[in-house]
């Protein structure tokens, strides 16, 4: 198994969340999902929006998107210290995990995903909806200040993702100035956020989330899902239904098939080069179970 399976990533998806907790509350993720800021969160199809040319022959494809080429070479930090993704839905802000791809070994190609045009109207929206998730990292810069507000330890540090510390009180739809999911370089009470991460829990499909097409989301419900024990994420997607009772958690692919998310790379110390919406920001590196910068093991 991979080591990072261990906690699985974004694990973050404390699915655990709704699992039991949101049941209750799955109608009101209604497509009603509008922000708080920034005015109406309409996603508009990618179909209807003309792709840009400028893609390279040699791309290729995760989830209808190309993936350019050259921009994961396995040389960032974040390959490095994880030359394998712990889950299909870590990569490239497609939506692995979901029934279209129930592989838990098939990640599909890391790096940057073929961005499509976004609308005027939209790009307002959206100006608006990043400048409310940018305030978000001025409110909570270290891990201390986010469990001062409720947020409590779903996933100990994992390269690529970051540690999460997550809010079950806010799945229920997508504001884009109250992630559900902090980001942090480590689990200690000053380490620093890194980026944000928006769990949703949507009974009708990804939630009206970012304004324009390209933020993918995705989920992570491939061989059962993660393996959960109470809040935490205890093993990853290519863990058996068996494994994960015999250490005390338990997979529910039901449930997990109403959990969505999204990354978003706001932290202006962090440049992931993959993208504001990417699955996984290159630039973090480090050990699991560690900080983005202990020595790569």
């Amino acid at each position: 198994m991979n080591p990072r399976s261990s906690l699985s990533l974004r694990s973050v998806t404390v699915l655990a969340f709704a699992v039991a907790l949101i049941a209750g509350c799955s109608s009101s993720a209604s497509k009603s999902s509008g922000a708080s800021s920034g005015g109406s969160t309409t996603n508009p199809s990618a179909a209807t929006a003309k792709p840009k040319a400028a893609v390279t022959a040699n791309s290729s494809t995760f989830y209808g998107r190309k993936v350019l080429t050259q921009t994961a070479t396995g040389k960032s930090p974040c390959e490095k210290a994880s030359p394998t993704p712990a889950s299909p839905g870590e990569v490239g802000n497609g939506s692995g995990g979901s029934s279209s791809n129930d592989d838990p070994d098939s990640h599909g190609p890391r790096g940057e995903l073929q961005q499509l045009p976004v609308s005027a109207a939209d790009q307002k929206v959206l100006t608006e909806q990043m400048a409310a998730a940018k305030s978000v990292v001025a409110e909570y810069p270290t891990v201390a200040s986010a469990e001062k507000a409720g947020y409590l330890e779903s996933t100990v540090y994992v390269p690529c993702i970051g540690a999460h510390f997550t809010n079950l009180g806010l799945v229920d739809q997508f504001d884009p100035a109250r992630p559900s999911e902090l980001l942090y370089d480590g689990t200690k009470p000053d380490s620093h956020i890194v980026g944000l991460s928006y769990l949703v829990w949507h009974p009708d499909g990804p939630p009206r989330g970012f304004a324009g097409p390209n933020d993918v989301w995705h989920q992570h419900n491939a061989n059962g899902g993660l393996c959960l024990r109470g809040g935490s994420v205890v093993g990853g997607e290519a863990m058996s239904p068996k494994t994960c009772e015999l250490i005390g958690g338990q997979k529910s692919a039901k449930l997990m098939a109403n959990a969505w998310m999204v990354h978003a790379w706001v932290v202006p110390a962090w440049k992931c080069s993959w993208g504001v919406f990417a699955g996984e920001c290159p630039a973090l590196g480090g050990t699991t179970g560690g900080t983005a910068s202990s020595p790569i093991k």
